[in-house]
């Protein structure tokens, strides 16, 4: 009798207790369902938790890409090559160290980012007539360069066979269209990194003028070659003379496509993937033809959803991108106009026009500047071979973005 007991006992007190923590849970309301958005008080303060702002990406959660990253089809690996080999490891560690040293926030990973996107823009004026400078930081870095007198002339000697000269202009106004070209162009020549829209502001805003479209439509592509690219430098490195002549088959192609649809034709490559960007060049031209109104809404639908999250991000905890402004202190030291380069060439820069010697004035300005100062800087690489002299320019527009050329 006494083991049966000893075994009752403690299941009849394991039953009362189950049998009383169900009343107990009975009498207990239920829980209202949460509204949409809706975030837990803070105990004792009856305000909600503020939301976290995205976190930014770092400038080292990313490594540099090889040979400057252009894209696959892109003949220019010789040209980066020579470029790299130009600069040499003593002039880039000379600037670094001069950059760092006046910027003591930048670390090394933003210096390299940034330098990367100077060398892209130095490579797309070696292909191009004329390239705008749409980043304030990029400019920025640049005059730094020119402070190196001798070695920036040796680099542009060395790369293309000519001084590379920024020399300043006033009077310049927004290039909206100078944006949509040069958003083309660095689209088919480079691939996309995650600090591309933080250095340059976002891409694919603006687009292409009509003038450019039916220049496009109606002329060859030699015709193009000549009007829109380098033919200095074409004639003197067969790889550029390639690229250029890619560049102006596939613009034409692009603009001459007959508009049969109000959708731009073709799924949207990956976000990472090489296709991205020339397939963002693609739309652009694409919706550039068509009707105006909606080329913003257009385009945005074209942009992948990492691409929107990361400008973002970035808008969120910069109050925009870098492509803007200068460094800290562009301000307070005043940058020589002369750059570095000699007084008697300084001005020959943009004043003399393009590779054509036409004269036609090469300055402009940044669409992508806060502040239309109305100042503006234009960079031409000027030689001279066999007595006759040849000239080839691009400008590059600062407007309140390079601050103090």
């Amino acid at each position: 009798m006494l083991p049966f007991l000893v075994i009752l006992v403690p299941l009849l007190l394991f039953a009362f207790f189950v049998m009383a923590a169900a009343k107990s849970n009975a009498r207990r309301p239920a829980r209202p369902p949460q509204r949409p958005g809706y975030r837990p008080l803070r105990s004792g303060t009856g305000a909600p938790r503020p939301q976290r702002r995205p976190s930014r990406l770092s400038y080292e959660d990313a490594a540099l890409p090889a040979g400057l990253g252009l894209q696959p089809d892109i003949p220019l690996a010789p040209a980066a090559a020579r470029l790299e080999q130009a600069l040499g490891s003593s002039y880039t560690e000379q600037l670094r160290h001069r950059v760092m040293a006046r910027q003591p926030g930048m670390t090394r990973a933003e210096f390299d980012w940034t330098f990367l996107e100077l060398k892209r823009y130095f490579l797309m004026a070696a292909v191009l007539r004329d390239v705008p400078m749409f980043s304030g930081k990029v400019d920025a870095l640049w005059h730094e360069m020119l402070m190196f007198t001798r070695e920036y002339n040796a680099f542009g000697e060395g790369f293309i066979g000519s001084v590379i000269h920024h020399a300043p202009h006033t009077g310049g106004g927004p290039d909206p269209g100078g944006r949509a070209w040069f958003d083309w162009v660095y689209a088919n020549l480079f691939v996309h990194t995650p600090y591309s829209d933080r250095l340059w502001g976002p891409f694919f805003r603006h687009p292409l003028t009509p003038a450019l479209l039916t220049e496009l439509k109606a002329s060859g592509e030699g015709t193009l070659s000549e009007r829109l690219f380098n033919p200095v430098t074409a004639s003197r490195y067969p790889e550029i003379r390639e690229a250029a002549a890619l560049l102006a088959a596939r613009a034409r192609e692009q603009a001459s496509r007959p508009a049969d649809t109000e959708e731009y034709p073709g799924g949207r490559p990956a976000y990472h993937s090489s296709d991205y960007m020339p397939f963002l060049a693609g739309a652009l031209m694409f919706y550039s033809a068509g009707e105006l109104s909606s080329f913003d809404e257009r385009m945005e639908e074209q942009i992948a959803e990492e691409e929107a999250q990361r400008r973002q991000q970035d808008a969120a905890n910069s109050g925009g991108t870098d492509g803007g402004g200068a460094w800290d202190d562009s301000g307070g030291d005043g940058y020589d106009d002369g750059g570095g380069n000699d007084g008697g060439d300084q001005n020959s820069g943009g004043d003399g026009g393009g590779t054509d010697g036409s004269g036609g004035g090469s300055s402009c300005s940044s669409s992508g500047c806060s502040s239309g100062s109305g100042s503006s800087c234009s960079s031409s690489s000027c030689s001279s071979g066999g007595g006759s002299s040849s000239s080839c320019s691009s400008s590059s527009c600062s407007s309140g973005c390079g601050g103090g050329t």
